[in-house]
Parts: structure tokens; sequence; C-alpha cells
């Protein structure tokens, strides 16, 4: 695994880990900065959501697999793309800061993402790719 992919995977566990702890923690402050407003058993949901995914992110580091990295960041990015557009919607149609500060942070970690994966960040370019 590239030491810019293990990074990548290293920020995203902190992430989670941080939505998840949010969530479980402090459900009115963080819903009553959102356009969705407080829901604590689905914000309950989010937090076990993230919980499972840290475990993913962080098993997958722990075995340092090349292909299980790839494809657990991939997983991400898309997971991320999807959340940032949620999020986009919401600050959009209901003003909410915490949508918009989410959709910039979930952006960015999908341009960081896609960086992460690139084949040059492999160690291989595009004709020992097809040999």
């Amino acid at each position: 695994m590239t030491t810019l992919l293990r990074w990548y995977l290293r920020l995203m566990a902190g992430l989670t880990l941080i939505s998840g702890m949010g969530q479980l923690t402090l459900p009115a402050r963080l819903g009553t900065a959102s356009a969705w407003g407080v829901a604590p058993g689905w914000q309950r949901e989010i937090a076990f959501w993230d919980l499972a995914m840290y475990i993913v992110i962080a098993g997958t580091l722990r075995t340092n697999d090349a292909v299980s990295g790839r494809v657990v960041a991939t997983a991400l990015v898309v997971l991320q793309l999807l959340v940032a557009t949620n999020h986009a919607a919401a600050a959009i149609g209901g003003h909410g800061l915490l949508n918009a500060i989410m959709a910039a942070v979930n952006s960015a970690c999908v341009v960081l993402g896609i960086l992460a994966l690139r084949p040059r960040a492999t160690g291989q370019d595009l004709a020992s790719r097809a040999a």
C-alpha cells in the first residue's frame, strides 16, 4: 500500500471516528446546526455506521494489503461523493451551516481519495500496468 493511500485511510479513519462520536455525544448541537434537525434515532444509526466503517478502515490499515486498501478507499470516495452531494443539497435548500461545512469537507475527501488512488500513486505507469 502506498504512503499516500495509507495517509488517506488514516485521515478517513479519524474523521469517521470524530463523526460517530459527535453523533453519539452531541446529537442536539449537531442537529440544530443542520438543515435536517435533531433526530436522535437516525443520528445514532449514523454513529453506528461510522463505528463499523472505522473498524473496516482500521483493519485494512493493519493488514497493509494494497488491494484491500484500494477497494476500501474506492468505497470511501464513492460514499464521500454521495454524502457531499446530500449535504450540498441540504445546505442550498435548508441553509444549514453544518451541511455547508460538511459538503466542503466531504468534497475535499473525494479529491484526496482520487489522488491517493491514481495509478501514479501506486508506483505504476500505464505501460507497466498493460504488461
